[in-house]
């Protein structure tokens, strides 16, 4: 404003009215003005100019789509082929109960599922039934990784089948804590692939403020460019 009026009279009201706008924002706001409007669109903003990985990813970009789930009425069959280890998974810990119309009901841990298979497997499919969680802990595809850790936490759990929002509770996929490490990592790699310097390399030696460069070479015996 000074350099367009040319006023040198208005310094001083324009310093005080900056102070007093300023002093506002951070007395009555959450977050810097610099940061405010991009919160109300709905980003998560957790620190003033450092995001939390866990808090722009979503449990449904590191979710597990692929699992095994198990009718309530399972086989001893099926039950002995569901323990079963895929080399490039890994052992699925979690297994979740849907019905004819993919609505989780329940949840079976691999230990429970385990044991009931060693106690005998001719009878696993009678008994099946009574090792069902009816009341599992779930997440939700919408929801922040930072809300999954919380409930991780909260419940002591760290893996829960990621259910659709609607009444019925579609199965979705799994998500554990390997899977909210796993996207700390990426983050971690992409940050660093983002701050990576490029370094410029010349084919000549050359003169750059009176200061001559060396070109070194891999193999043994050879000069460089200052005789040495």
């Amino acid at each position: 404003m000074l350099e367009l009026t040319h006023d040198v009279n208005m310094m001083l009201p324009l310093l005080v009215a900056v102070t007093i706008a300023h002093g506002f924002t951070v007395l009555f706001l959450r977050r810097s003005i610099l940061t405010e409007k991009v919160a109300r669109r709905g980003f998560h903003l957790s620190r003033e100019y450092a995001v939390d990985p866990l808090e722009i990813l979503f449990a449904k970009e590191v979710m597990r789509p692929n699992i095994v789930a198990l009718p309530p009425t399972a086989t001893s069959a099926l039950l002995v082929e569901s323990l079963r280890v895929d080399p490039e998974k890994g052992p699925q810990r979690l297994f979740p109960i849907v019905d004819g119309s993919q609505h989780v009901v329940g949840v079976v841990t691999r230990v429970d599922l385990q044991k009931l298979v060693d106690d005998g497997v001719s009878a696993a499919g009678e008994k099946f039934p009574t090792i069902i969680r009816a009341t599992p802990t779930f997440a939700y595809p919408d929801e922040p990784l930072r809300v999954v850790v919380h409930r991780m936490a909260h419940t002591g759990l760290t893996r829960f089948p990621v259910v659709a929002r609607s009444a019925g509770r579609e199965l979705l996929g799994l998500i554990a804590l390997d899977d909210l490490l796993r996207a700390r990592s990426v983050n971690l790699d992409a940050e660093r692939k983002r701050e990576r310097v490029l370094r410029m390399r010349f084919p000549l030696p050359f003169s750059f403020l009176g200061r001559k460069s060396t070109v070194v070479t891999d193999a043994e015996g050879e000069e460089d460019d200052d005789g040495t």
